[in-house]
């Protein structure tokens, strides 16, 4: 974690949210609201200044005396009731949205936990930024938000509470804005030496809110955790059960659903929760499974060519004949899938995939018969094709805690876990 925090740009100096927050000045009215100084005494704006693109290069050109976001304000800012009015049009549009918090309780309970919102003007600014010049994060937000508050009112959460549910979800991207936006492009293919900068948004979102005034430590908290998962795979810190707070696992368990039902659809999510039990809290995924009647959903009909599905088959197959060769090789290394080894979570991990194969009621040594078992149920093939898919994302997403963990495996067998992770992530 040390290592991890001295990497990190102090929150508000990042160029890129510097850059958001100047061209944001470009078309409304971004003011400073107190002298600017750089840490050295030197004054850099006055207090009322206009901030535009123009002063991009002297806000970069020194480290600041305070954030970015605490020194400025914004025309027409995201406040309590212009979230209540964006979260207003969103249900009114979207119809799953909109059942799914009818189905949660009292629907009108969103608007008005949302409206009594007092906004530290830090999270003002940060919400204006991301509207205007994030656009698909702060969907994103909306959308995760609104997931988030249904499970908690589902579960049971305390009306008091609901609140932080709703700050943390709103908040959980803060970081986001402060990496490059060309690593977070769709397009890009991110290499490993970047997404370290992708791993970090929970740290940055974490620190821009533990100090904020009002601010609840327990959504602050749970913006740090809200990529942590139960069986320790997770990130920053690889917390595993108990550590992660019950307010970061509601947010984690949103996050994910709103990007599946965004790019995807009901039946894979149901795969995503039916595959990853070890991984999400119990009851968040089965209040989750309740309001968006997932329970026992067969996979659609997807689209998909057979030579697609086994595509997707040679790589599973591919990847565990890769772990098995390493496997005997590690195991040479005395105590190497012992409890504490650095390595005991690849061997974990590669135990969980190996047994949803055979949960799936496949022969995990002799994944080509798999397709020719389903080739003629256009059901199962659906359901192959889900499983499949989700594979798929759980291989990358092993590859990738393998480089996060790469400062601890250091001289362990590297270049045979290059290897490896060349088949996950093919």
């Amino acid at each position: 974690m040390a290592s991890e925090m001295q990497a990190m740009e102090v929150p508000g100096e990042s160029p890129h949210f510097v850059r958001s927050v100047t061209e944001m000045g470009d078309t409304r009215d971004v003011v400073a609201s107190e002298d600017i100084y750089a840490s050295n005494g030197t004054k850099l704006l006055a207090k009322g200044a206009r901030i535009d693109s123009r002063q991009f290069e002297k806000l970069t050109r020194y480290k600041l005396s305070a954030p970015l976001d605490q020194v400025l304000s914004s025309e027409k800012a995201i406040d309590g009731a212009a979230l209540a009015i964006e979260f207003d049009r969103l249900l009114e549009n979207e119809g799953p949205y909109r059942q799914l918090l009818a189905r949660a309780g009292d629907p009108r309970q969103l608007k008005h936990c949302t409206a009594n919102l007092q906004l530290h003007s830090t999270l003002e600014l940060r919400l204006t930024v991301m509207s205007d010049k994030h656009p698909e994060m702060f969907l994103h937000t909306l959308h995760s938000a609104v997931i988030a508050f249904a499970c908690a009112q589902r579960m049971g959460v305390a009306p008091g509470e609901l609140p932080a549910v709703l700050l943390a979800a709103l908040c959980h991207d803060f970081g986001e804005m402060h990496t490059d936006p060309h690593i977070l492009d769709q397009s890009h293919q991110i290499t490993s030496d970047e997404r370290r900068f992708v791993h970090v948004h929970p740290l940055t979102g974490y620190l821009l809110l533990k100090d904020l005034k009002g601010f609840p430590p327990s959504a602050a908290r749970a913006v740090l955790q809200h990529h942590e998962r139960l069986d320790g795979s997770g990130y920053p810190h690889g917390l595993r059960g108990e550590q992660v707070d019950k307010l970061a696992r509601i947010v984690a368990a949103a996050d994910v659903a709103e990007a599946v039902l965004r790019r995807l659809d009901m039946a894979r999510l149901e795969m995503l929760y039916r595959i990853n039990k070890a991984r999400f809290d119990h009851s968040v995924a089965s209040a989750l499974r309740d309001l968006l009647q997932l329970q026992g959903k067969p996979a659609a009909a997807a689209a998909g060519s057979s030579s697609d599905t086994a595509a997707r088959l040679e790589h599973l197959s591919s990847s565990l004949q890769a772990w098995f060769t390493l496997k005997e090789l590690l195991q040479q290394h005395s105590m190497a899938d012992a409890p504490g080894s650095p390595m005991a979570f690849l061997f974990d991990r590669m135990a969980t995939i190996r047994s949803l194969v055979l949960q799936a009621g496949f022969d995990p040594d002799n994944l080509n018969s798999m397709l020719a078992l389903v080739q003629d149920d256009p059901a199962m093939l659906a359901e192959l094709r889900a499983l499949l898919e989700e594979m798929d994302w759980l291989l990358a997403d092993l590859a990738n805690e393998i480089d996060r963990r790469s400062p601890e495996l250091d001289g362990l067998s590297a270049g045979a876990l290059k290897d490896l992770q060349g088949f996950l992530r093919q």
